[in-house]
C-alpha cells in the first residue's frame, strides 16, 4: 500500500519549544545553562521537551556537580544522581531520580551528537608512531646534555628496568594496598576534589565521559608515601634547582596520573617553563607536540596585561584530535608518537604538548629547574606580559608595529635564527620571506600573514625573548601574576638561597636575577649609596637583595641599606624594621 511520504513527516519541535531562544545555537544554549543552579536547570526541564533534553545532558550534570562539591566525592552512576545524592537526597524520597528518561521526535542537534559520540568512542585505532620523535635506550647523561636538554623531546627505555613501580604499579595492586587512599583529581572546578581509589576506580568503569576525570595528584606522596619508594628521579633528571627549598614552600613539582579511556591533559606549556619528564607505568598514552611559540589549531592564549596571568582556552585532548586534528595540512600536523610501558618522554621548556590515554593508564611525572631552563623560568617570572606571549605564542602574540620592529633587529642575527629547525615537520619560511609588517595590512592579507606568523619559526633564546621584557615595570612595583608556580617573596628567597647553596654557578644565577628582579640596576643603586656614605662595595655574596619585603634591603658589612621603591619614606622606615 503506497502513502504520502508528507504525512508520515516529523515537525521540528525546537521553534516552538524553545520559543524566542531558538536564535541560539545549542552550544550556546548549553554554555548558559552551565551558570544557573542545579535547582534552577531541574526546574528549567520542565519548561519545555527541548529544554528536558538540554537540562538532562550528563556534561551539564557533571559540571554542575563539580562546582558544588568539596572534598570526597563519590560517583553514583550518573552526575544527575550524584549531586542529588551530595545534597543529602535519596532514591527513596525523589521519585526523579529512578525514573526512566523521556524521549521526544522531532528534534537533533549535530552539537549534542558529537558530544555523545566522544562520549562513547573507542580508541583502539588511535596509535601513532610516525618516527619523528627519536626513541633511545640507555642514554648517558653527556648524550641527553648535549643532544637533547633544551633542545627536543626524546622518548627514553631502560630508566625503570629497577623500579619496583614497574611491577607494583597495576590498578589491582594499587587497588590492594591503597583501596581506602584518598587522591586528589583533575581541576575541573576550582574546588579542591578528591576521591578513594576504590571510588576512583568504580567510576573509571561506570563512567561514559568526553572527558573523564583523572587522578592527578601533586601531594600522593603524603597521603601514600611508601609510593615515593617504587621509584626514583632518573639519573638524566637529577638537577633541580628548586631542590634548596624546604618541602613545604617548593612549587608543586610531581605527580601521580591515573586515568581511563578517553580521558587526558588538552594542550598546555609546563608552568613557569620548566622541563619535565614523563614515565609510563601502565596503558599507553598517545601524544602530540608543537615547539615553543607554535599555538595548536583551536587553542587560544590569553595574557592579562595587568599581572601577566596567562590562561588557554582548549578543547580537550578528545576533542581536539576528532574535531581539529583532521583539519591540518601534512606540513602543519604536530610531532605524534605513542607512549607504551616502561617509556619515559622528555619534555623540554616551552614546548606545546597534548596527551590522550588509549587505555587505563598510571604514569608518574616531574617538572624540574636546571642549568637549561633556569633563565626561561626567571625570564617567566619577570613582570610584564609581552615576554609571556611571545614564550607561548611566538610572533602571533605581537602587533603589527612590534614585528615590524622585531624584523629590524633580526637582521642582525638573521642567517643564524633562520638556521635553526625546531619542528621535523617541513621546512619554516624565513622571515625575510615574510611581508613588512610596518604598514597597515588588508584584510584581504590578515588570513595569510597570521599563517606565515604562526609557521615562522620563533627564536627560543633566552637573549632574544628578554627583548621582550618591558622595561618600565619593576619587580617590587608590579602585580605578581596569580598563574606563578611561587610566590613573589618565595621566588626572591629562592634566589637568595641559590646563590648561598651553589656558589659554582653563581654566574647563571645572578643572569636569571637580572631577568627577573632586573637586580643589576639595584646593584648599582647600592654601589653609588655606599660611594656616597664611605661604605664597603658590596662583596660576592651580598650582591643579591636579601629579605623578603616589599622594597630591595642589601646587607653590606654590617649594615642594612634598604631602598625606597614604594610607599615613600614613612612607609619604608616602617617596613625597614620588618626586615
Amino acid at each position: 500500500m503506497e502513502g504520502n511520504g508528507a504525512q508520515f513527516a516529523v515537525k521540528d519541535r525546537r521553534p516552538d519549544a524553545l520559543g524566542d531562544l531558538r536564535v541560539l545555537p545549542d552550544e550556546v544554549i548549553c554554555t548558559v545553562l552551565g551558570f544557573l543552579s542545579a535547582r534552577d536547570v531541574a526546574r528549567l526541564a520542565c519548561v519545555s521537551s527541548v529544554m528536558y533534553i538540554f537540562c538532562n545532558e550528563e556534561p551539564l550534570w557533571m559540571s554542575l556537580c563539580l562546582n558544588n562539591t568539596d572534598g570526597l566525592l563519590q560517583y553514583r552512576g550518573s552526575w544527575k544522581k550524584t549531586l542529588i545524592h551530595n545534597q543529602g537526597h535519596t532514591a527513596e524520597g525523589n521519585d526523579e531520580i529512578g525514573s526512566k528518561p523521556l524521549h521526544f521526535d522531532g528534534f537533533s542537534s549535530l552539537f549534542l551528537y558529537r558530544r555523545l559520540y566522544r562520549c562513547y568512542t573507542m580508541l583502539e585505532g588511535f596509535y601513532a608512531d610516525d618516527g619523528v620523535v627519536e626513541r633511545r635506550n640507555d642514554l648517558s647523561l653527556e648524550q641527553f646534555q648535549n643532544g637533547y636538554d633544551g633542545k627536543k623531546p626524546v622518548l627514553i627505555t631502560g630508566l625503570v628496568d629497577c623500579w619496583p613501580a614497574e611491577k607494583t604499579w597495576t590498578a589491582e595492586q594499587l587497588l590492594s594496598n591503597y583501596g581506602d587512599t584518598a587522591f586528589r583529581i583533575s581541576q575541573r572546578s576550582p574546588r579542591k576534589i578528591k576521591m578513594k581509589l576504590k571510588d576512583y576506580v568504580s567510576y573509571m568503569k561506570l563512567q561514559h565521559d568526553e572527558d573523564p576525570l583523572y587522578i592527578f595528584d601533586d601531594k600522593f606522596g603524603d597521603a601514600a608515601p611508601a609510593l615515593l619508594k617504587d621509584y626514583h628521579v632518573p639519573h638524566l633528571f637529577k638537577e633541580d634547582f628548586f631542590d634548596v627549598l624546604d618541602r613545604d614552600k617548593r612549587p608543586p613539582f610531581r605527580w601521580l596520573i591515573i586515568g581511563p579511556e578517553r580521558s587526558g591533559a588538552s594542550w598546555h606549556v609546563d608552568p613557569a617553563l620548566t622541563s619535565a619528564w614523563n614515565t609510563l607505568l601502565c596503558g599507553s598514552k598517545r601524544w602530540a607536540l608543537y615547539p615553543p611559540g607554535r599555538v595548536p589549531l583551536g587553542v587560544t592564549v590569553h595574557v592579562n596585561e595587568e599581572d601577566g596571568d596567562v590562561n588557554i582556552d582548549t578543547p580537550s585532548s578528545l576533542q581536539w584530535w576528532l574535531d581539529y586534528y583532521p583539519l591540518l595540512p601534512v606540513e602543519d600536523k604536530p610531532i605524534e608518537f605513542t607512549q607504551l610501558p616502561g617509556e619515559t618522554i622528555f619534555i623540554p621548556s616551552g614546548w606545546w604538548h597534548c596527551v590522550l590515554n588509549l587505555e587505563m593508564t598510571i604514569a608518574v611525572t616531574q617538572n624540574f629547574v636546571n642549568s637549561m631552563n633556569f633563565e626561561f623560568v626567571c625570564l617567566d617570572m619577570a613582570p610584564g606580559y609581552r615576554h609571556k606571549g611571545v614564550c607561548r605564542a611566538g610572533l602571533l602574540a605581537l602587533s603589527d608595529e612590534n614585528v615590524g620592529a622585531m624584523h629590524e633587529k633580526w637582521c642582525i642575527d638573521q642567517d643564524d635564527l633562520n638556521s635553526r629547525k625546531l619542528s621535523a615537520n617541513g621546512k619554516r619560511p624565513r622571515f625575510d620571506e615574510i611581508e613588512d609588517y610596518t604598514s597597515p595590512p588588508k584584510y584581504s592579507h590578515c588570513v595569510a600573514k597570521c599563517c606565515k606568523l604562526w609557521n615562522c619559526e620563533l627564536c627560543y633564546e633566552i637573549n632574544f625573548l628578554s627583548i621582550f621584557l618591558d622595561e618600565e615595570r619593576d619587580h617590587y612595583n608590579s602585580l605578581w601574576s596569580s598563574g606563578n608556580c611561587i610566590g613573589q617573596r618565595e621566588f626572591r628567597e629562592w634566589l637568595c638561597k641559590l646563590w648561598v647553596e651553589k656558589p659554582g654557578i653563581r654566574d647563571l644565577i645572578w643572569k636569571g636575577a637580572c631577568i627577573a628582579l632586573n637586580a643589576g640596576k639595584w646593584l648599582e643603586c647600592i654601589v653609588k649609596i655606599c660611594e656616597l656614605h664611605y661604605l664597603p662595595s658590596p662583596r660576592v655574596d651580598e650582591k643579591l637583595p636579601a629579605g623578603s619585603g616589599s622594597n630591595p634591603v642589601y646587607l653590606i658589612g654590617d649594615n642594612a641599606i634598604k631602598i625606597c621603591v614604594e610607599g615613600g619614606l614613612e612607609s619604608s622606615v616602617y617596613g625597614l624594621g620588618t626586615e
